[in-house]
This record gives structure tokens, sequence and C-alpha cells, in this order.
């Protein structure tokens, strides 16, 4: 009889644990993935999900061959915080390290990466 009992309170504690509803976060999905490098490395890439985070990255070569070569990066992040405010993260990196930009109000807007030739600029557009 005790192992009958114990038996049902196990199955009951899985029953109600896999019931129990899942957060939004478990739930996202991506509503948005793009990516695009050329065949010098520049690149840039975007996602987006169901429940409010997106990164946008851009990511070009810089002094290319040469002993000081460097990848100059800018990108941001947004996410929703506990209170429904969209945090908005903005940031380079560079020769001289990885630095957070100071916030602005602005939802997701289109940013230049770094000095880019013309044609490279065409390819990541997909022209």
């Amino acid at each position: 009889m005790f192992k009958i009992r114990y038996l049902f309170v196990v199955c009951s504690i899985i029953l109600l644990t896999d019931a129990a509803p899942l957060d939004k976060d478990s739930e996202a999905t991506i509503v948005n993935n793009d990516y695009t490098i050329d065949k010098k490395g520049n690149y840039r890439f975007s996602f987006k999900t169901s429940n409010g985070i997106s990164r946008e990255e851009t990511g070009a070569i810089i002094n290319t061959g040469q002993s000081n070569e460097f990848i100059a990066v800018r990108g941001r992040y947004s996410y929703i915080d506990e209170d429904g405010k969209q945090i908005i993260v903005e940031y380079t990196a560079n020769e001289n390290g990885y630095n957070i930009l100071k916030p602005t109000p602005e939802d997701i807007i289109p940013f230049p990466a770094a000095p880019l030739p013309g044609n490279v600029v065409a390819s990541l557009l997909g022209k």
C-alpha cells in the first residue's frame, strides 16, 4: 500500500510540474534572422525574437593585411525588462576595446559601419 501511495505522489508531482505554465521567454521564437558576410570578412547580422529581444551588429576589417589589422564592430541589442520597458544598449568594439555608448531614446535605427567601400556596402545590401 505504501508503494502505491508513494508512486501516486511522485506521479502527481511530475504531472503538476509538466502542467505548470511556461514564462514567455521559454516560448519565444525567432521572427527575423539576417546574416551577410563578404569575401573580405566584413559582416552584418540582425535578429528579433517574439518576446522583444533584438540584436544588430556590423563588423568591418580595418587595415587589411597590415600588422595593425582589426575588426571595427558597431552594434546594439534590446530587451524588455521586468517593468515592460524596452532597454537598448549600443556598443562599439575596435582596436581600443569594447565600449558601451550613451543610450538613445529611439527604437532600433540603422547605423553605418566603420568606413566601408561602396562596393562592400552594396554587397552587404544584396545589390
